[in-house]
């Protein structure tokens, strides 16, 4: 399992070892069984008397008794997978608790819950199990250790519950469609300087509500926070009724608007699959992800957009605040994006993005798409490439039209991909 891997924490989860010694050891009694069965009807057939053809039929029938009486168990029996926290990050511990609810008189020795797990980005399903026993009228759980070396959604489904039959001969199973997901989110990089420079200084928008959470502005209409006086404080920022109520002077910091609006594009294709197909996504979503961080912490309000390869449309999630940045990163750990078969249905319109600067992440940079992208009255188009620059840098030709073009181009190699991002906007 290159992606997770699963650790039992509780004793009473048997491990691979111990699951395999369960099930010899449930073979052996069935052999058992049967050899006994077969010595009761021998015994039978020298003995023909009332009483040993009686006790032939009654091992012949138990069975079929004790497996009725496993069936009126599983009815009563409910199953439910949790997991806490149900958001973590790559490398992080997570517990996933299964728990079964015994609601019968009947105590099960034997009950196998069976499931599967799987990182939605590659979509390989993995099947596992776990055996409990639960006493009448109560419950039993066992806890399994979760740890992801990607991000992505990791769906982890019970289809089946299993309930053996006190002897351990034979088992009835119905179905149990419980299921929970687990998203595992990229690790983010800070970002030294600001990739959208040409418009750092520029009027803020009187019109935003939105104000800068990372740190303080001059804007006097929103307060940001408060703090005692230092040397060099203006007047106008006492807090006179704070300073009167604790007889001191207490300073008012005032907030940063947003400044200017940006298009964050994200345009990824590949051909991989499997481990690689998740180590190019998780380079490409911590790049993406980081980008977009930075730039806010900038002051730079931004909307992303990506093409769902599914849905047939394009995909656009705003970035004002760290709420926001959270539900962009869940909505891209579930995002088809990835495919080299066909093009986008539709071309993504730019003339409502008029004005803003235009960040364009790609693996691929071409030049028609650039040219699609480069609209008039945009401030200015910023190219991120990221790839592996030892095998795939830009070829020559691509960095002369960017030049020529007067385009800034950021590569981000995933190789060393913490390294790289950090220098974004100030090694061009």
């Amino acid at each position: 399992m290159p992606w997770c891997f699963f650790q039992p924490k509780n004793l009473r989860q048997p491990q691979e070892g111990q699951r395999r010694y369960t099930t010899h050891k449930m073979t052996g009694k069935r052999i058992a069984y049967v050899i006994f069965l077969l010595l009761v009807g021998l015994f039978s057939i020298f003995y023909n008397v009332y009483f040993t053809m009686n006790f032939f039929f009654a091992v012949l029938l138990l069975p079929f008794l004790l497996l009725f009486i496993a069936w009126l168990s599983l009815r009563r029996v409910e199953v439910k997978v949790s997991a806490v926290p149900a958001l973590t990050k790559k490398g992080e511990d997570i517990e996933i608790k299964f728990e079964a609810y015994n609601r019968s008189d009947i105590p099960i020795t034997h009950l196998e819950i069976c499931y599967t797990y799987c990182n939605e980005i590659s979509n390989r399903r993995k099947k596992d199990k776990i055996i409990l026993s639960v006493d009448k009228n109560s419950s039993s759980y066992a806890v399994l250790n979760l740890k992801s070396e990607h991000c992505g959604n990791i769906k982890i489904s019970v289809y089946r519950i299993k309930c053996y039959d006190i002897l351990s001969i034979g088992y009835v199973s119905r179905k149990c469609p419980d299921w929970l997901m687990v998203s595992v989110m990229p690790n983010l990089h800070p970002i030294a300087g600001d990739i959208i420079r040409k418009t750092a200084d520029m009027e803020m928008d009187d019109e935003s509500v939105h104000y800068l959470e990372y740190k303080p502005g001059n804007d006097p209409s929103e307060i940001f926070g408060v703090r005692d006086y230092k040397e060099g404080d203006r007047p106008n920022q006492i807090h006179w009724k704070l300073s009167r109520k604790n007889q001191k002077l207490i300073m008012k910091e005032y907030s940063q608007p947003l400044r200017d609006k940006a298009l964050f594009f994200m345009d990824f294709k590949g051909e991989e699959e499997g481990e690689k197909k998740l180590l190019q996504l998780d380079s490409y979503i911590e790049a993406a992800m980081s980008v977009s961080e930075g730039i806010l912490k900038k002051g730079h309000q931004h909307r992303l957009v990506w093409y769902d390869w599914v849905e047939k449309q394009y995909v656009e999630k705003d970035i004002i605040d760290n709420n926001s940045s959270n539900e962009a990163q869940t909505a891209l750990l579930s995002a088809s994006f990835y495919t080299r078969k066909e093009e986008e249905k539709e071309v993504y319109e730019l003339e409502d993005e008029a004005g803003r600067n235009v960040i364009y992440l790609t693996n691929e940079v071409s030049e028609d798409k650039i040219l699609k992208l480069q609209k008039s009255g945009m401030h200015h188009l910023y190219i991120i490439y990221i790839n592996d620059l030892q095998k795939l840098p830009l070829k020559s030709k691509t960095m002369d039209f960017l030049k020529k073009s007067m385009i800034d181009c950021y590569p981000i190699d995933i190789n060393n991909i913490k390294e790289t991002i950090f220098k974004l906007g100030v090694i061009a």
